[in-house]
């Protein structure tokens, strides 16, 4: 017989191969086993080892009879009550992560056996990725460590900035202190684009982790207009705030609603004409708060609203600038990871509204911890 390599039909491609009840001779099944770096164990209904091929548990130490004994002798208690459960259910296949003891990192998959149409037993296929871990690991550092040296000077910077624009060093002229604000405008226009870039980064690495507490919504707005003020100021323009709630505190992550709030703000004021106006309205609606950013811009055409978030590409391309996108998708993955959302609309040449929608929660919910 030909053999098989299975590393190119891929694991779920083999386990369906293996899971079917027309290979049941040991022969043709460690053929199929040869080329492969993950292991295969066949058991019976009560998870007696069959056959297996000892590329993930070595022989020498693991010659054990049951698959469940092989995980007790690791003292994976947790995993066996959990595969326990799964045998005790009505359902086909699952999967799960086992952590050895040696620090080997292990996806697992188990599926059920039929010959005849009779259910006899299980495959379990065992795939080593803890060097994907480790270069996970090894990216995420490189990327906590690239947020801290990218971070801490850029706002040393801007308060330096910020503080002679003030006056607090000495007097300023009126052309020192016009090309202050240009140079303070410009910095903080990197700071964002540095807070984009790594949340982005952190985003495809590791995904959205929130740190959940009680803030004000009111005082995270107030917070965020400061921010952008010496833009307003450069483009003389005004923005407005209004408020239509009493109760403004909720659970939140402070430091990425922000981010989203400035994103949208910065660009409310970057495509808006000089001395116009921009208004932000919060409200509530159900059991949600609702902001909304309204500028008096030229607004965006209809049919490429819809794919501003889907394509960030797009909004770069109009507007030629890369914060604008970015802004934009980071700022819908921040709000996704709230429960919440974000719209734009739109009338053409007069301007357009983005609409924030975020949960009224007064609980952590630990699933966002």
């Amino acid at each position: 017989m030909e053999k098989t390599n299975t590393s190119k039909l891929g694991l779920k491609s083999t386990a369906a191969m293996l899971s079917d009840e027309s290979i049941v001779d040991s022969g043709t099944l460690l053929s199929l086993f040869e080329f492969s770096n993950d292991e295969f164990i066949l058991t019976d209904k009560n998870f007696n080892i069959l056959i297996r091929n000892f590329k993930i548990f070595p022989q020498k130490y693991d010659n054990a009879e049951n698959f469940l004994d092989l995980l007790e002798k690791r003292n994976l208690i947790e995993e066996i009550l959990f595969i326990k459960k799964y045998a005790n259910s009505k359902t086909q296949k699952t999967s799960l992560r086992l952590v050895l003891p040696e620090g080997k990192y292990v996806k697992t998959q188990i599926t059920e056996r039929f010959y005849k149409n009779k259910f006899c037993g299980y495959l379990i296929v065992l795939h080593d990725y803890t060097q994907e871990i480790l270069r996970i690991r090894e990216k995420e550092y490189y990327i906590d460590t690239l947020m801290h040296d990218l971070k801490t000077p850029a706002r040393a910077e801007e308060r330096a900035l910020e503080l002679l624009y003030e006056g607090s060093l000495g007097d300023l002229n009126t052309e020192q202190k016009q090309m202050l604000k240009e140079i303070l405008a410009s910095s903080r226009y990197m700071v964002r684009m540095t807070d984009n870039v790594l949340a982005k980064l952190k985003i495809e690495t590791e995904g959205l982790v929130l740190k959940q507490q009680l803030n004000s919504i009111k005082k995270s707005v107030e917070s965020c207009v400061n921010d952008i003020k010496y833009m307003l100021e450069s483009a003389e323009q005004t923005i407005k705030v209004h408020s239509n709630i009493q109760d403004d505190c909720f659970i939140y992550d402070e430091e990425t609603i922000k981010l989203v709030l400035k994103n949208l703000l910065t660009n409310a004021s970057e495509y808006s004409p000089k001395n116009s106006t921009i208004c932000l309205t919060i409200s509530s609606y159900r059991q949600n708060i609702l902001i909304s950013i309204k500028d008096e811009g030229k607004g965006i055409d209809n049919e490429k609203i819809q794919n501003l978030f889907k394509n960030p590409q797009a909004y770069n391309k109009r507007f030629k600038k890369v914060s604008a996108g970015l802004g934009l998708f980071i700022s819908k993955k921040i709000l996704e990871a709230h429960n919440g959302s974000i719209e734009i609309k739109n009338a053409q040449n007069s301007g357009c509204e983005v609409l924030v929608k975020l949960p009224f929660k007064k609980n952590i919910n630990p699933a966002l911890v």
